[in-house]
């Protein structure tokens, strides 16, 4: 292959690169929430402990991978917020990284009890005032609200009253830092990070 056109395709290829560092913007970290709560026998399950928080210094990538724990999680003891850093998470990622098992008809907590739809009851699911069969495979979006509800009680008697004492501060929530360093795969990439992207991405 004639030497000059080695030259030309190696100035097009920095030229492409160059010019995606300079128009391409970086991407942006997902990072945005949602509120829920679990009751069971009109009692709220408290998930406030611990156990169920991801710790705001521990929020790292493996690998450069996103941990499942960093994808969907809770911070500093506050069970209403729910913190979303990676597109395409579930509810039952959420229940999962917590220890608990979700899914159509049962939920399993994190002391073994297992609860199933049965003659004393049935599970009720409501996503944003509107009632589902299971959310288990539910998408979290931002600003979403979740009631998931094991009791006899009516659908209306859960909208109209455990429903509207699930939180609605998710919204505020999106306008604050994150408070730890879960952004994955979303966190700022840094020059050089930036360069690889443009040339080698």
């Amino acid at each position: 292959m004639p030497k000059g056109l080695w030259v030309g395709m190696a100035l097009g290829a920095f030229g492409l690169g160059t010019a995606r560092f300079l128009l391409v913007p970086p991407p942006e970290a997902t990072h945005f929430h949602a509120n829920w709560a679990i009751y069971v026998d009109g009692e709220r399950i408290d998930l406030s402990d611990r156990r169920y928080m991801e710790e705001v210094s521990s929020c790292y990538s493996v690998d450069g991978e996103v941990t499942p724990q960093a994808r969907i999680h809770m911070h500093e003891g506050n069970h209403d917020v729910v913190h979303i850093h990676h597109l395409g998470t579930t509810w039952g990622h959420l229940t999962s990284n917590l220890g608990i098992g979700l899914g159509e008809g049962y939920l399993m907590l994190t002391d073994g009890t297992w609860i199933f739809d049965g003659e004393e009851g049935r599970f009720t699911y409501i996503l944003n005032g509107r009632a589902l069969t299971s959310v288990h495979n539910e998408l979290v979006a931002s600003e979403d609200r979740l009631l998931i509800s094991y009791g006899s009680g009516s659908l209306d008697d859960l909208v109209t009253g455990t429903f509207s004492e699930i939180a609605t501060t998710a919204g505020e929530y999106n306008t604050r830092e994150d408070p730890a360093t879960c952004s994955g795969s979303g966190e700022p990439l840094g020059l050089w990070g930036r360069l690889k992207s443009a040339f080698w991405g």
